[in-house]
């Protein structure tokens, strides 16, 4: 299916982000001609750059060797229409993985939470529809929380999912479409690490709403659920 594209992957230093370049990198879903990590963290960019550059055990020699050939990295923010726009120019296929996807800190900063999840991606579309970029695929990464959301995370998850089934509407030549998943096992931010620190500490374990019903995957899961 990536045989020979070029990918971009917005938020491409975030937890799911380099799982899901590492799993690109294996070939299993084809061997794409370039994978792009897009993101504004430069220290986070390094130290991928780094983990990759030492992957050289024999489990590891495929991906290390693609990383050599394919693997780039792209410092820019989705939030601005000329760093999306110059990292889209010749993309096949873009997944966005660049998100605010804490529950507190879109509480506590609704605004930057739209900025990201909502403005970025907005700048993705206008990008391919204005600039007419050849994309031929766009995988808009949600949550379930955008299901009947009530936190403004899911609420702007909820209406990235529009903007991007709506962008179909627009676009003859490329394919905007989202795939949803649950809260991911121990990945940066996520409570299982504050879980596994209250035991260690003889708890208790604090649950913030005992009537709420979590879905629960691994990061590998996560990735399964986009490529399906």
């Amino acid at each position: 299916m990536l045989t020979d594209k070029r990918i971009v992957v917005t938020g491409g230093t975030g937890s799911l982000g380099k799982v899901l370049v590492k799993r690109l990198l294996t070939g299993e879903m084809g061997e794409p001609r370039q994978i792009t990590v897009f993101s504004r963290d430069e220290a986070k960019q390094h130290s991928m750059r780094l983990a990759f550059q030492h992957m050289r055990t024999a489990t590891d020699e495929v991906i290390f060797h693609n990383f050599e050939r394919l693997l780039r990295f792209h410092i820019g923010d989705v939030r601005d229409l000329h760093s999306v726009s110059t990292v889209l120019r010749d993309a096949d296929v873009v997944f966005n993985a660049a998100a605010l996807k804490q529950v507190p800190s879109c509480e506590y900063f609704p605004f930057e939470a739209v900025q990201t999840n909502v403005v970025g991606a907005e700048n993705i579309i206008r990008a391919v529809r204005e600039l007419r970029l050849p994309v031929e695929t766009v995988v808009g990464v949600s949550t379930d929380k955008a299901c009947k959301p009530v936190n403004v995370m899911g609420m702007t998850k909820a209406v990235q999912e529009r903007l991007f089934v709506r962008a179909n509407l627009d676009s003859e030549t490329t394919r905007f479409i989202c795939v949803r998943y649950g809260n991911v096992l121990a990945s940066r931010g996520s409570v299982i690490p504050l879980f596994h620190e209250q035991i260690r500490r003889g708890g208790p374990v604090t649950i913030t709403t005992t009537d709420m019903t979590r879905f629960l995957l691994s990061l590998e899961q996560a990735v399964d659920t986009i490529f399906a």
